[in-house]
């Protein structure tokens, strides 16, 4: 396992280090050792003074020096995460006793030095995570005594190093993850026998998956554009504990002979076009704790047992959504005792979910969503007590909401949404005290909204749109000190927006300007959750909601005034009050500094439109079409920047492009368009804009996926 062997290095250099500074005591550092330290000091910058012990001769007294007991020379270099930058000089290389040189975690900029192959005792290289520039030099080929040679996490690039495999028959570690190396790896690579970690994750190398010749402790080749089929790694069969192969382009099936790893506690196959059914026969030891085989093509049943489990071992982490899984959910799932993530979602499943799903105890998470899933939420899966997120949106289920869910008293997040589920939203869901986004929309829920709800003060997100909830909308509408986004919509609300403290909400008042661009439609949040395994079987959880801050109260039974405070929010970028019966005139929108989409369309509003609108610079999406304005509105107001926006407002008049006379607001734009179509267009209009933002969204996340420095494991789902 990854943290395993890191752990191990760890230790390893601490207690070679540790006695090295204890028997060092007492001598000085050799003098030309010291005069090269010296010149390195003075050429690299330290704002942190981590290197101001580096005075006087005593080498136990300089920051991350050990030296021989005997000659006095400097065996030892760590300076790792002292905020270090600057350039490694070559005056490094003079240290010509050297065995250990360790600079990770720091800002090192420029390239590689040449000299560091003229440092022939070397036995570790860690240079990870600075940001050094150009090619690995051939030089380094010179380090025949080298065991590890550590070169994550920088900007390093060119063709992959074709003496990497031969140049040393003790390497161990090589670790050259997160650069931009291209071309093939080379076929000593898979010979070298003394070759345990090999992590070349995250760079351009391409070339079928090989099978290696050499036991093998942790191999990710994961982000790469390797392709071909899965090899066994039999010659790894009792060692290999960690394989990570996830988008790349691997086709075929899965052979059963992966199961006889013995070994193996980690296993990724995500993001590839493997195919084809899963074997019965593949089964996996109970040592195995994560396994994700998402985003694939995979198809048939889901398998009955997947891995043997005990009570005090076996998986933690169960992937298999997005391929084309079928049949219901087996019970033989139930037994996996120590799972605490379950992701099925994006398939084709059908049935009902398991009662005995409440006998995993230490689940965290479950996502069932987007399948053909029918039947009502088993009452069971209150025996998941530690459960913090339950996503089963997009599939059939029917039935109420029990009122005994409340048992789930540590659930963060709380999706049914586009289901058929009905009735009332029970009163005793207020005691779910720790829920941050929920969406019951999409659903038939009927009913009032009870003040119950809010006790949900950790509240971010709130959607109970598209349902058959009545009633007027209470005051304490807008008292959820951390709500980002609350939808209404298409429901029965009557009466006045109520015109409550409108400063409660911190996300509405903060005055930040999000950067991200705005979701037209706030019933597409998304949600990144990140999951990480911490210890030999723990995961921790946590997510970011990616959603605009915004309002959506459209497609109601509202009526009355715009309250003069909801115009006044200066975060809210996203505001939708139509299809209502609202009223009056249009307050100044002159403090809305980050809004980015408003539709007042399809209401009675009165008076002129608001002359401020060409100053909201993020203004992208307005629609204020059939209401009752009027008035003339001056070209420079910028409206031709929003076809459409004025379309059925007779009364109103528009100044032409040429400056002579009006064009009236209620003939349609295109000739030949009903006011039916302008209104299906507009709607066309804020879909194409949210599939520009989901694309690039989706386009940022896979540079996140190829050049981060992130560690955890990721997972996405949406609401």
């Amino acid at each position: 396992m990854e943290m395993k062997w890191v752990c191990k290095t760890l230790e390893l250099h601490l207690v070679l280090l540790l006695l090295l500074i204890l028997v060092s005591e007492g001598f000085d550092v050799n003098p030309d050792d010291r005069n090269s330290l010296l010149l390195f000091r003075s050429l690299v910058q330290d704002p942190n003074q981590r290197l101001s012990t580096w005075v006087g001769s005593s080498c136990t007294n300089w920051t991350g020096l050990a030296c021989d007991n005997r000659t006095g020379h400097v065996i030892s270099i760590n300076l790792t995460s002292m905020n270090l930058s600057g350039q490694v000089h070559t005056s490094m290389c003079k240290l010509s006793y050297l065995e250990f040189l360790i600079l990770s975690h720091n800002n090192f900029t420029g390239s590689i030095p040449l000299c560091l192959g003229a440092l022939h005792g070397l036995k570790t290289l860690d240079l990870s995570r600075n940001r050094l520039l150009g090619n690995v030099p051939d030089t380094l080929m010179r380090l025949s005594s080298l065991r590890q040679l550590v070169l994550s996490d920088n900007q390093l690039g060119g063709y992959f190093p074709w003496w990497v495999g031969n140049f040393s028959s003790n390497l161990e570690k090589l670790d050259m993850s997160f650069n931009s190396f291209r071309g093939e790896m080379p076929e000593s690579l898979f010979y070298l026998k003394s070759l345990k970690y090999l992590d070349l994750e995250s760079n351009c190398l391409f070339g079928n998956v090989h099978d290696f010749y050499q036991s093998l402790v942790f191999l990710n080749l994961g982000s790469n554009r390797f392709s071909g089929t899965l090899p066994c790694f039999s010659a790894s069969a009792s060692s290999l504990a960690v394989l990570k192969l996830a988008n790349n382009s691997v086709v075929g099936g899965i052979p059963t002979c992966i199961a006889s790893l013995e070994s193996l506690t980690h296993l990724n196959l995500s993001f590839n076009h493997l195919n084809y059914e899963i074997s019965p026969r593949l089964v996996f030891l109970e040592k195995l704790l994560v396994l994700d085989l998402s985003f694939n093509d995979l198809s048939g049943p889901l398998p009955s047992k997947i891995a043997e489990t005990t009570d005090k071992s076996g998986l933690v982490l169960l992937d298999l959504s997005h391929n084309r899984f079928s049949g219901e959910i087996p019970l033989k799932i139930t037994e996996l005792k120590s799972l605490q993530a379950l992701f099925l979602s994006h398939n084709l499943l059908t049935g009902e979910i398991p009662a005995r799903i409440g006998n995993l105890t230490y689940l965290q998470m479950i996502d069932l969503s987007h399948n053909l899933l029918s039947g009502s939420i088993p009452l069971n899966i209150v025996g998941c007590f530690q459960l913090l997120a339950l996503i089963v949106n997009n599939n059939n289920l029917s039935g109420e909401i029990q009122p005994e869910l409340d048992a789930l008293d540590s659930l963060k997040i709380l999706d049914i949404s586009s289901n058929r589920i009905s009735g009332e939203i029970p009163l005793t869901l207020a005691g779910l005290k720790s829920l941050e986004i929920v969406d019951l929309s999409s659903n038939n829920l009927s009913g009032t909204l009870s003040d119950a709800i809010t006790k949900w003060s950790n509240l971010k997100y709130l959607s109970i749109a598209r349902n058959k909830l009545s009633g007027s909308l209470p005051n304490w509408l807008f008292s959820f000190e951390a709500i980002q986004m609350m939808d209404f919509s298409t429901n029965k609300f009557t009466g006045f927006i109520p015109d409550g403290n409108f400063n409660t909400s911190l996300n509405f008042n903060s005055g930040r300007r999000n950067i991200m661009p705005a979701i037209a439609k706030p019933r597409n949040v998304a949600i990144e959750v990140y999951v990480a395994v911490v210890g030999t079987n723990e995961l921790s959880f946590n997510y970011d909601l990616l959603s605009t801050v915004g309002l959506d109260l459209s497609d109601n039974l509202l009526h009355g005034g715009i309250p003069e405070g909801l115009l006044e929010l200066p975060s809210l970028e996203y505001l939708n009050l139509s299809y209502n019966f609202l009223d009056g005139q249009v307050p100044i929108l002159d403090k809305m500094l980050s809004l980015r989409a408003l539709d007042l369309s399809h209401n009675s509003l009165t008076g002129q439109i608001p002359g401020n609108i060409s100053s909201l610079e993020d203004l992208t999406l307005l629609n204020l079409s059939y209401n009752g304005f009027s008035g003339f509105v001056p070209e420079k107001q910028g409206y031709r920047k929003f076809p459409g926006a004025f379309a059925g407002n007779p009364d109103l008049c528009l100044e032409s492009s040429s400056g002579e006379g009006c064009n009236n607001a209620s003939i349609p734009l295109v000739p030949g368009k009903t006011s039916k179509e302008e209104t299906d267009e507009g709607l066309i209009s804020i879909w194409v804009f949210f599939v520009s933002f989901f694309v690039s969204f989706y386009l940022g996340v896979v540079a996140l996926f190829c050049s981060g420095r992130m560690r955890s494991y990721i997972l996405q789902t949406k609401i």
